[in-house]
């Protein structure tokens, strides 16, 4: 009987666990909303050279940050490859990560708050399975040992699955229609003309993710020397963030928020501010990734590709404006993600199934390209034991 009641209460300890992981995640993004708008609609509304003068505020403070915090959180990147290996994600310099990534984001980084995200839900996820872990040895409920069967190993760690069932849960329903909107909501139906239109946007956007690739090695490559000077590395960030952003203001912040409206005034704004824009966008996200501002690439990047899409959708009307959106988006992301067939399911998961067509071929395009390169490569490049002079011949 004693041990049905201890089951029962680590069960219940578990689901209240995942509900605070839930509701803390959730605040963290309620959070840095709320410190966007307190900072930039209330202190300092009116202020002049606003965006020059927060953001280069803002970089002191994340130079200050990486000083005596240390560099955290960790890329989104390295962050799944150690939860990959370790199956856990350290939660002691946690504090310290999502301290640093608050600043950057609410002082207007052109970031995301993804990979704060992933570290707060890594971090907390570890935290309480050591907690359940240290409770079942406490309550005399040990887990059974491993076996090969993953059905059992996931049934035996049932108290981990409440905790991340509830956990899910809590954070869905506590954003209180914070990202209900959505990424972008696109108007008009398909048409199949709308895959030939796909083939040069996704080729436009597979030469952006190019650049994009580029400007981060470029960054990696300026911020060298300041290695071992973190606060003048990221007071540079800073600088540079509220120099373009004072020229174009639609490079502050994410950009998931802005996104819905550039598409709805993209004719307005102009091809040559669009095109700036996503320019500006793709560059700013690599140097303030490399001068140690904390955020996410994802968004700002999924931006900068729609901004660029629409800009040749506005110089050449006769481009829909959702295949430019949409296939730029596909190109880009497949260029920067590691596996490009992944970046299929993230626009299957953001739009409508009729327009996975635009993407499938964007993301064809992005395969066939870097297929070319790496067969140019082979031809070019000498194979092992070949002398030169057969290369040259």
């Amino acid at each position: 009987m004693k041990k049905i009641q201890r089951t029962i209460l680590l069960g219940l300890i578990a689901a209240l666990l995942g509900g605070l992981v839930g509701a803390l995640s959730a605040g963290f993004l309620h959070f840095i909303e709320w410190g966007q708008e307190l900072l930039w609609k209330v202190l300092t509304t009116g202020l002049p050279m606003q965006s020059f003068l927060v953001c280069a505020l803002g970089g002191l403070l994340v130079g200050l940050c990486q000083k005596y915090l240390g560099d955290h959180p960790k890329g989104i990147t390295e962050t799944i490859a150690v939860i990959q290996k370790t199956g856990r994600l350290d939660y002691f310099h946690l504090p310290h990560g999502l301290t640093t990534a608050s600043i950057s984001l609410i002082f207007g980084a052109s970031l995301g708050p993804e990979a704060a995200i992933m570290d707060l839900i890594g971090g907390l996820s570890s935290w309480v399975g050591d907690t359940i872990h240290s409770l079942r040895q406490r309550f005399d409920l040990p887990r059974p040992e491993r076996s090969i069967n993953r059905l059992n190993n996931l049934l035996h760690a049932w108290p981990n699955l409440v905790a991340l069932l509830l956990g899910a849960f809590a954070f869905s329903r506590l954003l209180n229609g914070l990202y209900s909107g959505g990424l972008l909501r696109v108007n008009g139906p398909f048409e199949w003309q709308d895959l030939f239109w796909s083939l040069p946007i996704g080729l436009a956007g597979a030469f952006a993710g190019g650049i994009y690739l580029v400007f981060q090695r470029w960054t990696r490559q300026w911020v060298m020397p300041l290695k071992y000077r973190p606060v003048l590395r990221g007071f540079l960030g800073g600088l540079a963030l509220g120099l373009i952003s004072s020229f174009l203001p639609l490079t502050l912040f994410s950009g998931q928020h802005q996104l819905q409206s550039i598409y709805d005034q993209a004719a307005q704004l102009g091809s040559w501010t669009l095109l700036l824009t996503g320019i500006a966008r793709l560059l700013l996200t690599s140097l303030l990734l490399a001068t140690g501002w904390k955020g996410g690439q994802f968004l700002p990047i999924l931006f900068a590709a729609a901004t660029l899409g629409l800009s040749l959708s506005v110089l050449f009307p006769i481009i829909p404006a959702p295949v430019a959106a949409i296939a730029s988006m596909a190109a880009l992301i497949a260029v920067v993600l590691p596996k490009p067939l992944i970046a299929l399911v993230l626009m299957a998961l953001l739009f409508p199934l009729p327009y996975l067509g635009i993407s499938i071929v964007s993301v064809g395009v992005v395969m066939l390209v870097k297929w070319g390169i790496q067969k140019t490569r082979s031809l070019i490049q000498p194979q092992p034991g070949m002398p030169m002079e057969a290369v040259s011949d």
